[in-house]
Formats: structure tokens, sequence, C-alpha cells
């Protein structure tokens, strides 16, 4: 055996934009630290990808998270699913701006039959002599994750059927390593073992040395079927890394070595990440630093159960609408608010979408359809539970799909009435049929307030003065939700 050449390959995902340092998490200027010390380890042969959800910020916009990646000197990035939230336009700009190869193989436009302007399904790298495949992958759930017209002008095809046609291709083009960089998820069960899109793709395809996931949280850097599975990084809090050991005479991998890096908050960061930070932060600090409330105890978020802070924010949109129920689905939130002042930034951190607030009519019969809708196994497995305010559920999760729901109530008892109707407030995303709910949110004439979900948030605050939550237990259930896969 000749000399093996060591090949680093370092991969993040869901940084979404988290540049600012705060109390949930460590900030531009200390992940691009972290990055570049693992890549000066050996920097002739690191490669740092990006498994996607980047551009879709509030405050700062697009151009200086891409500009972010840029200076961190980014060799690829695969598109996630929130790369569509604010439609063609905004996202044709972030893929021009961007140094680096974006793809996408998966993804096409419906009128050009072909890739996302601007990207494409993989590129070569080469790193110490040795040619690097990259493949890019966005997942299949991406329509069901993006408001209708953002994703109109696009179409989500087979995973599978891409990674079959492209991994032999970049095989035959001379990729020596090849790797799959995508916006899918997966789960990591109690004993190791993980399940969902990734690994469904991943046992049906040609070989592939390294596979990047993303999309939910849950660290993980592992071997699976002799392939190094990757996911971390979510707001710049982690790194996993996969060292592969190629042997020029074989031409082909005989060791990989799989590793997380935390990112720690307090290291001394590179004066040039620093610096690009406070630039493109800074004129925000008086906004994020505003107290608005205090909270009494710490309240944490779940996704999957009710919690006093998700009752919270459903009771904000529905005050600020002026309606009687109100919902949104939980994965737009997430986190936890300590006790003391609650900040601007802290409703930022845990509210991270900032949607209009749509409202509308809605049925009683149409109400029990939604809540059917959400706890289907498959439904619920995708996209946990809702966020509500205004009524009161009993489910009973022994029973099959579509017969779970038992009753619904008013908050003060009354039942829900099937042919009454109700006004009905909820974000844009899920007015138009997010997270699956298109068979239910589509019937229904919903208008625009105007009103964002975050000032309807702060205007609750500042009316309050203290974080409070009507005490009604929300959800009785027989049982626990089928497919329970939420990450916390």
């Amino acid at each position: 055996m000749g000399e093996l050449i060591r090949i680093d390959i370092l991969a993040h995902a869901d940084f979404s934009g988290r540049l600012r340092k705060t109390k949930h998490c460590p900030g531009y200027a200390a992940f691009a630290t972290l990055a570049d010390g693992l890549r000066g380890e050996n920097p002739e042969g690191t490669v740092l990808l990006d498994a996607g959800d980047e551009f879709s910020v509030n405050h700062w916009g697009g151009l200086p998270v891409v500009e972010a990646l840029n200076l961190l000197k980014t060799d690829a990035m695969t598109l996630g699913n929130h790369e569509f939230d604010r439609g063609k336009e905004f996202l044709e700009r972030c893929v021009a701006h961007a140094d680096f190869p974006v793809l996408c193989a998966n993804i096409l436009e419906k009128a050009a039959g072909d890739f996302v302007r601007g990207t494409k399904p993989w590129v070569m790298l080469e790193k110490a002599g040795v040619k690097i495949g990259v493949l890019g992958l966005t997942t299949e759930y991406t329509p069901y994750m993006v408001t209708a017209p953002s994703f109109a002008p696009y179409e989500a095809r087979s995973a599978v059927e891409a990674c079959r046609r492209f991994i032999p291709e970049m095989r035959e083009a001379g990729a020596q390593i090849t790797l799959a960089l995508s916006h899918f998820p997966f789960y990591i069960g109690g004993d190791g073992c993980i399940s969902g899109e990734l690994y469904d793709v991943l046992t049906v395809i040609p070989p592939v040395d390294v596979f990047v996931g993303g999309h939910i949280p849950g660290d993980y850097a592992d071997a699976v079927m002799g392939t190094a599975v990757l996911k971390g990084g979510f707001s710049g809090k982690s790194l996993p890394h996969a060292r592969l050991w190629f042997d020029p005479q074989k031409n082909a991998v005989v060791k990989k070595e799989c590793f997380l890096h935390h990112t720690d908050r307090d290291a001394a960061a590179k004066d040039i990440y620093r610096a690009y930070e406070q630039r493109v932060t800074s004129p925000f600090d008086a906004f994020f630093s505003e107290a608005l409330a205090v909270a009494d105890e710490k309240w944490t978020l779940r996704l999957s159960a009710e919690t006093k802070l998700g009752n919270f924010l459903a009771d904000c949109m529905r005050e600020g609408a002026g309606v009687e129920i109100a919902y949104m689905n939980a994965t737009s939130a997430g986190g936890y608010i300590e006790p003391g002042p609650v900040t601007a930034q802290d409703i930022v951190s845990v509210m991270g979408f900032n949607d209009p607030i749509h409202t509308s009519k809605i049925s009683g019969s149409r109400l029990y359809r939604l809540f059917e809708l959400v706890y289907e196994p498959e439904r619920f497995g995708n996209n946990a539970g809702l966020l509500y305010s205004g009524v009161v559920v009993y489910a009973d999760h022994t029973r099959p799909g579509g017969q779970k729901i038992l009753g619904i109530t008013l908050r003060d008892g009354t039942p829900v009435e099937p042919g009454r109707e109700y006004t009905i407030a909820t974000s844009e995303y899920m007015a138009f049929g997010g997270n699956d709910t298109s068979l239910v949110a589509n019937g229904l004439a919903w208008t625009n307030t105007g009103v964002r979900i975050h000032d309807a948030i702060f205007a609750y605050l500042r009316k309050y003065g203290r974080m409070h939550v009507s005490p009604e237990q929300r959800m009785h259930e027989i049982g626990k939700p089928e497919n329970d896969n939420a990450p916390f």
C-alpha cells in the first residue's frame, strides 16, 4: 500500500442566517473560526460544504448570508426547502451572488424543464489531487414546506432517480470520491440507528462515500452501510466531519472516520469574521435589545406536545388577529424563554418565521378535519403537531388515522358545532396549505391582515408586561401520537 491521501469533509446545514451571537446560537464569527481552524489542519485536502436553508432570513436578508458563506470559502452548497420561501427572483439573486457552486439535482423549473437557474446537479471538486464528485439533493417534501405561490414555478422530482443517474455520471467523469450533499431529514433512534428520507434513499442508490443530511435538528456523524453519514450545524452550533483516507493505487477510499465538533461560543474569533458579523448585525442591536416583558419561569417548546411556550405564541396570534381560534405549525418555533427580561431577540429566536397573519372563517366540521389531518401518522411524522389557541382538543391516538379526534370544545367547554362557522387565524405559510394541510386550508377564503407574527407577539408582551398564557389544558390525549419523530 502506498501513501494514503487524507481528505476532510466538513459539512453543515441549517445555519439559517444566524449571524448574530445570542444566548441561543454562537454567531457567525465563532462558527467560521471553528471551520477555518479545522480546514487549516489540512488546507489542501479539506472540503467545506453547506447542506442548505441559508438565504430566507429576517432582518438582514439573503445576500449578506451569501457573502458570509463566500468569506468562509464554501466549496459547494445544496438548496434547502427554505431557499424557495421568498420566490423565484429572490432565489436566483442569491444563487447568482454565490462564489461557490449551488447544487440541486431533483427540483426543476416547470417552464424551462431544467434545473433551477444558476444551479447544477453536481460539481467536480479537486482536493490534494483527488477528484471529488458532489451531488446536490433537496427533500422531496419541499412542495409541502413552502408557500404554494413561492414554489409554483418548480416541481420536486425523485431523488432516487437523480442519484441513479448522476452518481454513475460523476464516476464516469472521473470522480474518485462521491458525495451526496442533501437537505434530507433523518431520525436517530434510541439505539443509534437512523430512519427517514436520507436512509430510505441511501439504501437503494449506487454507493457513495459520504451522505450529508439536514432539515431537522439532531447532530450525527457515523458510518451507515459503509457510508459516512453526517448531519449538524444548526444555527452554527456544530460542524460534522468525515475524514477519508484515499489510496491512489486502489483508486478508492480505504478508511472513513467520523467526528462531530461543537462551536465554542466563547473562543477568540478571527478578526475578519468578527468584523463581518458586527458590520451586518450591529445596526439591529437596539431592536434586538429592547426588553418587552418579564418571564417568571423557563418555558421550553416541544414540537409534539403541548407547552406553555407554544400556547403563548398561539395566544399572541389569536389576540393580534382578533379571532376566536388561531393555529400555526409547531415546526415554525423552537427553543426556550428563560426567567427575567424578555427581549425582542428572545422572541425572534424562538419564533423564527415572521409571516403575515391571515384570517378566515372555518366550519366546525372543517376544524375537526384539520386536526385529523395533522395526526395522521405519516403527516405527523413529517411535521409534528400544531400550536393553537381558542379550543380544547380530545384525541385518542390508539384509533386509526382519520378517527382520532374525539371532540373539540371552545375554551369555556362549549362543544364546537360542525355546522357553525368560527373566525380563525394562521400564518401565511399555513394559509397556503403548509405542512401538507392544503385539504383544509385551500377551501377557506383567507384575508391578509397585514400584521406580522412578531409584531403580534411584541404587542401582546407590551400590553401585559409579563409572559403569561391562558391556563386551560388544550390537548387531552389517550396514548401518544404515532410516528413521533420530533427532535425536541
